[in-house]
């Protein structure tokens, strides 16, 4: 009697951070049965992770309407390769993991193939772009949530929602650090003031956006503080080339990232609205959220937005505890501006922190995200 076929994975994380959270998915996974068979598109931790990954999206991401189109046709490549594999390969399930602008109209292609899908880390609709709902409803088999309030979001939507935790609870250590140890290890002395994490993003687009304004606004601030120094945790994929206008006499440190301890050691932050906003808050380093994007895709955005905020760290928080600097706001001056206003009051900086502090019991629980989001995979599987 001929064994059965081992069960398969078609996975798909289009950006660094998923590339990270699906990394433990498919640890997870594996650890629990070593005959899966995963294979997609994903980055360098998911291939270690025991992923065939077929070509690496976390260095090719792009986001905004304007940005999106400039690269449709690789984009239109990708999904028809999927849609072959899923046609040819027949994959047990469909695993997509945030992304929403390439993993939604891949869900509908598997949808109409006959293939469930299951997606982890949901399209933020609550905040802008609602109309996806109903077409999620239509495709989705299972949607797994990483906030606790989605669950009855999409529940009232009549969406299959599971709360399995936050995976960043999980990849960061927040314990306690040494500062001057883990300043001193990368070159960076302790008496150095401030130290200015700066964030452009993982994207070579944001960066091309945010990175003039950061170094601007760096020169700018050591007119005042001549003794900052600036850390920039950069992703795979990136190398300091592609931050252009450096001179020797500007003192930034580049970093692999994540750099969570570096980043804890830091006074204060600059990040690009995202996922970032949300690790910083964990680690408790004070911070100003800043975002640009395409003219075009700003104005096209403004009409889709059904909430007052759009850094998750406000979001979670519930009311504007995080300045956001975003579009025309975006300039250096104000950017040095705020910086200032976390460096030299304690009241503005403490509330802050505070709100950080909430925001981390909210979604401490449960534990061990990629464990639970390994054991509703295998559910769907048998079922």
């Amino acid at each position: 009697m001929r064994s059965p076929q081992p069960r398969s994975i078609l996975m798909v994380a289009g950006e660094a951070s998923g590339d990270l959270h699906a990394s433990r998915v498919i640890r997870a996974l594996l650890g629990k049965n070593k005959k899966l068979r995963i294979f997609g598109f994903g980055g360098p931790r998911m291939a270690k992770a025991g992923m065939e990954a077929r070509e690496d999206l976390t260095s090719k991401a792009v986001m905004g309407f304007a940005e999106v189109l400039r690269h449709l046709p690789a984009s239109l490549r990708r999904l028809r390769d999927c849609e072959n594999w899923l046609k040819a390969e027949k994959p047990d399930l469909l695993f997509l993991v945030d992304y929403p602008g390439f993993n939604l109209r891949l869900a509908q292609a598997a949808y109409r193939l006959k293939v469930p899908v299951c997606y982890y880390i949901a399209p933020k609709v609550w905040a802008w772009n609602e109309g996806r709902v109903k077409v999620m409803k239509k495709i989705l088999r299972k949607l797994l949530v990483i906030f606790p309030f989605e669950t009855a979001y999409f529940r009232k939507h009549g969406i299959q929602a599971v709360y399995v935790g936050n995976p960043l609870v999980e990849e960061i250590d927040l314990g306690p650090i040494h500062r001057k140890a883990v300043l001193e290890e990368k070159g960076i002395s302790y008496s150095r003031f401030p130290v200015v994490c700066a964030m452009p993003g993982s994207r070579k687009d944001e960066i091309e956006r945010l990175w003039p304004l950061f170094l601007k606004a760096s020169r700018l601030l050591r007119k005042a503080c001549p003794d900052a120094a600036f850390i920039v945790p950069k992703s795979h994929g990136l190398e300091q080339d592609d931050f252009h206008g450096l001179t020797p006499d500007d003192p930034f440190f580049f970093v692999e990232g994540p750099a969570y301890d570096l980043r804890k050691a830091c006074d204060v932050a600059w990040v690009k609205s995202g996922t970032s906003t949300l690790e910083t808050a964990l680690l408790k380093t004070p911070m100003v959220v800043v975002y640009k994007v395409a003219a075009v895709t700003g104005w096209l955005v403004k009409g889709l937005l059904r909430v007052k905020n759009v850094s998750l760290v406000n979001l979670l928080a519930g009311q504007t505890v995080v300045t956001e600097l975003l579009q025309e706001k975006a300039t250096a001056k104000r950017l040095v501006e705020e910086t200032h206003r976390l460096l030299d009051q304690k009241a503005f900086r403490d509330r802050q922190t505070k709100a950080f502090q909430k925001i981390k019991k909210s979604i401490a629980r449960p534990p061990k995200a990629s464990e639970n989001v390994a054991r509703e995979i295998l559910k769907l599987l048998k079922g």
